[in-house]
Parts: C-alpha cells; structure tokens; sequence
C-alpha cells in the first residue's frame, strides 16, 4: 500500500481526535512501521486495517462512520493534490466511470509499483453498476470513497444500493439519477 494513504489517515486522525489520541492510537496498533510513514513508501496494508480497528477502539465510533470521514477527507485530498483526476468530471457518475480509464492510469505514473484495485461498469442510461475487485479486504473504504464522491459533487445522483463480499474483497455498487 502506498504511503499517502497511511500518511493521510494519520493526518485525518490528527484533525479528527488530536495529535494526542492519534499518537496514542499509532503507539496501541502495534503498527511494524510505528507510524512514520512517507507518502511514496510502500508498506503493508495490515498497518491501515490495525490503525483502523485501533481508532474504533479508542473513539467508540463505528468503522463505517470513521472510513467515511476518511474517504471525504481523502476526496479534498485528491481534489487539492491531483486535479488531474477531476479532467473531463462534472458529476459523480462521470468521475466513477474513468477510475480504471483514467485515474489509476495517473496514478500509475505517479506511483508505478501501486497495486491499484480494479474497477469496470455498466452504464444503462442514467443507472451506474461499478463493480470493485481487490487482493485486499478494502470493500468498505470503495464504499465511502463512492460516498465521499457523491458528496462531494452534490447533484442528484445516489448510491442506491451495494453490495459487499463476505471477503470484502469485491463490491458491486448501483448509482442512478435521483
């Protein structure tokens, strides 16, 4: 896993809870890099999965609502840092259907050893199916990053349904017109 996603779940964490209660949830995870991360390393995509479950911990709060504040703090991170991503965008649908096509192209530029998950869809009228397939157990993260796109282009498209592998491994997303 690339380290701009570790440096920047550490960064939400940061906003979020504090630099105390971060610090202390990276120290209680255990993580094998103990939190010093670079944005172009490589590491293990267990430390996202430890300091996640740690966070739950520590805040209470439910994993779903963490991985989404995650996914729209990731969101404003790829608007302000890869603007690149957003060419040829005016609304959700439009930005689900170039993340193989166009932005993990980019990504792959910027990071040629990134093990990027794949992404392929099905547009029938103003009806999206995205289906997610991954080597990793990241499901529900595509699930909040799809939300976090949602929300971020405001307009009248909506996640109405999803559905996860037992595995997290997959997901089929269905977004429509409202």
């Amino acid at each position: 896993m690339k380290g701009i996603i570790l440096t920047e779940f550490v960064e939400f964490l940061e906003q979020t809870v504090g630099e105390n209660t971060a610090q202390k949830i990276i120290d209680d995870s255990q993580v094998a890099s103990e939190g010093a991360y670079s944005r172009v390393g490589q590491y293990d995509y267990h430390e996202l999965i430890q300091l996640l479950t740690q966070s739950v911990a520590e805040t209470e709060q439910q994993a779903e609502v963490l991985l989404q504040g995650f996914a729209d703090h990731m969101f404003k991170v790829f608007k302000r840092d890869y603007q690149v991503f957003f060419e040829g965008t005016d609304n959700a649908i439009s930005m689900l259907i170039q993340i193989d096509n166009h932005i993990h192209v980019e990504v792959q530029k910027l990071y040629p050893d990134a093990e990027l998950p794949k992404f392929d869809y099905t547009l029938q009228g103003s009806q999206l199916t995205l289906r997610y397939q991954s080597p990793r157990p990241f499901a529900q993260v595509a699930y909040a990053l799809v939300g976090a796109c949602l929300k971020y282009f405001g307009d009248k498209e909506k996640l109405i349904s999803s559905e996860l592998s037992q595995d997290l491994k997959s997901a089929t997303f269905v977004v429509a017109t409202a």
